[in-house]
């Protein structure tokens, strides 16, 4: 074919000797265009691929002056290959590892203490991680964060690990070794060496999926450069990843005509290059191509391996030959190897058999970074159950024999079929506690533009055709409409939200300068200690922790939980009024539970303070907020306490199911509360307000704050990132504040409280105007904001 003009272009800027930056859109001839700049010369050239099967591919594809090869075969062959028999090496548990590494006792962080076999994970996670840094040395910064636990501790232990970490690499960096070896590790080790590659000039493919490592032996080499990728393609950042391409120092350039597929494809992939925030548009100069639906498409596209195993066993139980793209043994061999765990005998699993049970793998992949790569497929095998796996497995068909490969994206990354199906797994974004859905994630629009660009023909886009009510919900927002309600409807927080609601418009006019108020905020947490938070859970329940520690206070101060809890409780009752209810049943015994909790409540509100069992209380006051959260969203949450409720379901089951980190985690914000919180107990109740709403409340949506005491309007925070607290947290205060319109409550200052670190941060209520850049006095404001809401609700009708 003949070069395009940009084709020609960055063939130009290499045989001029410069270096360049090559930003190539799917199916822009990218691999071409590096085989025509190997053409232009006759120097040595060293083409560095992502995989092998990529180097080996183009390899038939360059010249004899350019060499194709991986990172890693660069580094086997320049020492690597000394540590071939360790790369065969089982996987090893953390208790082995923390033998080996003479870790014999629990440390004491704080309150937590951290078990040998952890202490062996936080030391070879610093391993893996200066692996795939540029750093030189091992030091204590490459400690992963321990969740839960206080800075100076955090600092105590990197500097008692650090010594340990440099054990674990002379060993890692032995042929007689004995911790488990990987291919990253001889990558550092080549790395180290400072490599002069042997080249007079360097073509760095999927540049924007490279790391650190591999980045500085690319930047540091005084041939000429040539890096190629494309950013919108970046879906390995979990892996550590980065995108080398847009802080490259070089000549820029774009490849956007896309000869895989046509006009209609290019549109389709050009709408997610733009949620995936990129400024590259491809235009469509292949074969001719559709968008519709392609019930014999060659090709199914998942999210994940759970999603693509159903799409497997939807094929098999109607006839049709399936292959999985990269084939099942793997497949078979975990799912064999879970069976033989579960049953509580030993595997031969070449990777496992060091493993004495299936829980002990589960908690190896869950928290050991060493097993990120098996998580995957032990997950798969709790979803579906290793039989059915198995049987799976059996029937798949080779690709060459199967009328249709089912895939991951991740695994389709540099292929393309004729006809390609977008399968299960990929989500419209969430929504908030308002039903506000979220914007959607830039690297989950990389996954699917990856994925629609991977047909030549026909592409049906049937798991991703939410995109259109998402894009209609958002051009819908310019107008002050969200979800098809005028966003005067909406609460308080869930206006803030939007530059366009009434709320928002107003801070902006007679409020303008949260900036400096943000600002003061940053400088007073800038010094606070690190958060408490849950230790060494994965997926700690963010939300019902907020609201329970909120509950908690409250009732500290000895008011009750709020109506948001109670009606929550009558909502669970009635199936017709809340989305994705339960059998009627199943509500029925829900509602008994609640009113039982909120009895419960009362009692030990009546009781002496102090008197109640407090870790029951925290248990309570968890459940409670799982019941606030029916209220708040308007429907039945899909997981959690309540979702696994069933028809014979007690308090006391709910109790039960509330997990321990969460009563050791409200234990430690109480603690933090203490010295706050105790002085205003002895309040008199006038001056003890939990939930305050306000009389402009329902000019809105809906306005509660969470505490009024002694005149100061407090805010309860349970973030772990405070640093992030800005605009949306400051207008929030401001709004409470204007909509005690009668001057009900005498709100004399404005607080947050940062329940993670026990700190109140406070400024009077005429500095915080001040601060704002107030257009006018409190009172005038105030009425100022009740004429501008109210005439907001006369326009929405």
């Amino acid at each position: 074919m003949e070069p395009t003009a940009e084709q020609q272009q960055a063939r130009e800027v290499f045989a001029a000797g410069r270096d360049l930056a090559l930003v190539a859109g799917a199916g822009t001839g990218k691999t071409s265009t590096l085989v025509l700049m190997g053409q232009a010369t006759r120097k040595k050239g060293l083409y560095i691929a992502f995989n092998r099967g990529i180097a080996k591919d183009a390899q038939g594809r360059f010249g004899s002056n350019v060499h194709c090869s991986t990172a890693h075969s660069l580094a086997f062959r320049a020492g690597g290959h000394h540590y071939k028999e360790r790369l065969d090496a089982p996987r090893m548990p953390s208790k082995q590892a923390a033998r080996l590494l003479r870790l014999d006792r629990d440390l004491a962080a704080g309150k937590k203490k951290i078990t040998p076999g952890h202490q062996a994970r936080l030391v070879l996670s610093m391993i893996q991680k200066f692996c795939y840094t540029a750093d030189r040395e091992i030091m204590a910064k490459h400690m992963e964060r321990v969740n839960g636990v206080e800075p100076q501790f955090q600092e105590e232990l990197a500097k008692y690990l650090l010594p340990y970490a440099h054990e674990a690499w002379l060993d890692l960096r032995s042929v007689r070794g004995q911790l488990r070896f990987e291919h990253d590790h001889y990558l550092k080790m080549w790395a180290l060496t400072e490599p002069v590659l042997e080249a007079d000039f360097v073509l760095l493919d999927e540049a924007q999926d490279t790391n650190p490592v591999l980045e500085e032996v690319f930047l540091a080499q005084s041939a000429q450069r040539v890096c190629v990728g494309d950013p919108a393609q970046q879906i390995y950042g979990w892996r550590f990843a980065q995108d080398v391409m847009t802080g490259f120092p070089a000549e820029h350039l774009n490849l956007t005509k896309s000869f895989r597929f046509g006009a209609r494809i290019a549109q389709a992939a050009n709408r997610w290059l733009r949620h995936a925030e990129s400024q590259l548009q491809l235009s469509g100069h292949g074969p001719d191509s559709r968008v519709g639906e392609a019930p014999h498409a060659q090709a199914v596209l998942c999210r994940g391996n759970a999603d693509a195993m159903r799409e497997i066993l939807a094929y098999l139980e109607q006839g049709v030959p399936v292959a999985l793209a990269g084939g099942g043994k793997a497949l078979a061999r975990i799912a064999t190897a879970a069976l033989e765990l579960q049953a509580g005998r030993r595997t031969s699993h070449p990777e496992l058999f060091l493993f004495a049970s299936w829980s002990e793998v589960r908690e190896y992949v869950d928290h050991d970074r060493a097993g990120m790569d098996l998580k995957a497929l032990v997950d798969l095998v709790d979803t579906h159950g290793a039989q059915t796996i198995l049987r799976a497995v059996e029937r798949l068909a080779p690709e060459e024999r199967a009328r249709v490969v089912v895939s991951t994206v991740h695994k389709a990354k540099g292929r393309e079929w004729d006809s390609v199906r977008i399968g299960a797994g990929f989500n419209p974004p969430g929504t908030d506690e308002d039903g506000i859905q979220f914007p959607l994630d830039p690297a989950e629009a990389r996954l699917v533009y990856v994925a629609v660009t991977r047909a030549k023909h026909l592409l049906d886009p049937g798991g991703i055709a939410w995109i259109d009510a998402y894009e209609s919900t958002q051009k819908s927002v310019a107008d002050g409409v969200v979800g098809g309600i005028p966003m005067i409807h909406l609460s308080l927080t869930g206006q803030l939200q939007f530059g366009a609601s009434p709320v928002s418009r107003f801070m902006a006019a007679h409020l303008p300068d949260h900036r400096a108020l943000v600002d003061d905020l940053a400088v007073r947490v800038a010094g606070l200690p690190q958060p408490v938070q849950p230790f060494d859970v994965q997926r700690p329940d963010w939300a019902a922790l907020g609201h329970a520690v909120d509950y908690r206070l409250r009732l500290s101060l000895g008011r009750p939980l709020g109506e948001a809890v109670t009606e929550g409780v009558a909502l669970a009752g009635a199936p017709s009024l809340v989305r994705g209810a339960p059998a009627e049943g199943v509500c029925r015994t829900l509602r008994t539970a609640g009113e039982d909790l909120l009895a419960e409540i009362e009692q030990y509100l009546a009781a002496a303070p102090g008197a109640g069992d407090e870790e029951r209380i925290s248990r309570l006051c968890f459940v409670a907020a799982h019941y606030e959260g029916v209220y708040r969203r308007g429907q039945f949450p899909r997981h959690g306490l309540l979702a696994a409720a069933g028809p014979r379901t007690r308090l006391e089951d709910l109790v039960a199911a509330v997990p321990t980190y969460v009563v050791e985690d409200l234990a430690e914000q109480m603690r933090l509360a203490e010295p706050v919180f105790a002085p205003l107990r002895g309040l008199p109740e006038q001056q003890r307000v939990c939930g305050p709403v306000f009389t402009g409340s329902t000019d809105l949506g809906g306005a509660d704050a969470d505490f009024i005491l002694n005149g100061a309007l407090i805010d309860c925070k349970a973030t772990t990132h405070p640093r992030k607290l800005g605009r949306e947290e400051v207008y929030q205060l401001a709004g409470y504040l204007l909509l005690d319109y009668d001057d009900r409550y005498t709100i004399d200052s404005l607080a947050l409280y940062l329940a993670r670190q026990g700190k109140l941060i406070t400024w009077s209520a005429e500095e915080f105007l001040q601060r704002l850049g107030a257009s006018a006095p409190l009172g005038q404001l105030r009425e100022q904001f009740r004429s501008h809401l109210q005439q907001a609700r006369a326009s929405a009708g």
